[in-house]
């Protein structure tokens, strides 16, 4: 059976989704996260060192897990789109959209005719054929599609954007959105977080879920603030963080 989409299920009736981002290229990396308990995991062809094979075998990875694998691709571009699908993944995470416009490109590029331009060759997401008619029956609607709001022109453009039928989510990106702004590196910034609590309202108006990269206290701030997809860091945020800790802790006991 084609596996359902638990993180769209999830997002719909409002609940809160945790996730990290994947940015190096190993499939254990993917599993021990996934093990962990994430929601989600992103595994990121914008910013991380990982290419087509590489997503599909993480995506394998936490194939046995209850985690959701999606991708954010490098571009809002229809051929690598349809090639990431086609390893499987549940969702992907499209930068840069600014425009209405864009976002019909994004879920246009996901959709199987006619509602979209999607080619048709899901290998692996269709079992690798064993539940290829259910696949190309219900993958319009199965497949996630979260936008990146993080350009001051997006901003601008915001309520045209969650009409396009189709976004599922939207996800912000607080340090390109800061320096669309004018605050290079200081997505802190009071008119920024004014921004960004602008965003998360406007979603809400729109019954879309939104969501953000948080740690710390500011996780349960967020949560409070009513968003729903929330990064927590990528593995090496993690990993750095976990190793800064022990040091921390030995360094206690040593004195």
């Amino acid at each position: 059976m084609m596996p359902e989409n638990l993180l769209k299920r999830k997002l719909k009736k409002g609940e809160v989704a945790i996730g990290a981002f994947v940015i190096t290229a190993h499939p254990t990396i993917a599993e021990v996260l996934a093990r962990s308990g994430f929601d989600w995991l992103v595994f990121d062809m914008e910013h991380g060192v990982i290419g087509i094979e590489s997503v599909e075998l993480m995506a394998q990875a936490v194939s046995g897990t209850a985690t959701v694998p999606l991708v954010r691709v490098p571009w809002n571009d229809f051929v690598v789109i349809k090639q990431v699908l086609d390893t499987g993944v549940a969702g992907l995470v499209i930068p840069m959209v600014n425009t209405p416009e864009q976002a019909q490109q994004a879920v246009k590029a996901t959709r199987y005719p006619p509602e979209g331009i999607r080619g048709i060759g899901p290998h692996r997401a269709s079992g690798f054929g064993s539940w290829v008619d259910q696949y190309l029956e219900k993958s319009n609607e199965e497949i996630m599609v979260i936008i990146q709001i993080e350009h001051y022109q997006a901003v601008k453009n915001l309520e045209e954007i969650l009409k396009v039928d189709g976004v599922d989510c939207v996800f912000i990106g607080a340090n390109d959105l800061s320096a669309s702004m004018g605050y290079l590196g200081s997505p802190k910034h009071p008119e920024v977080q004014n921004t960004i609590r602008y965003i998360g309202e406007t979603c809400k108006k729109f019954q879309i879920p939104c969501g953000l990269i948080a740690s710390g206290s500011d996780i349960d701030t967020r949560i409070k603030e009513g968003f729903q997809f929330i990064a927590v860091g990528s593995d090496i945020s993690l990993l750095m963080s976990a190793c800064i800790g022990v040091f921390a802790q030995i360094k206690s006991i040593s004195k």
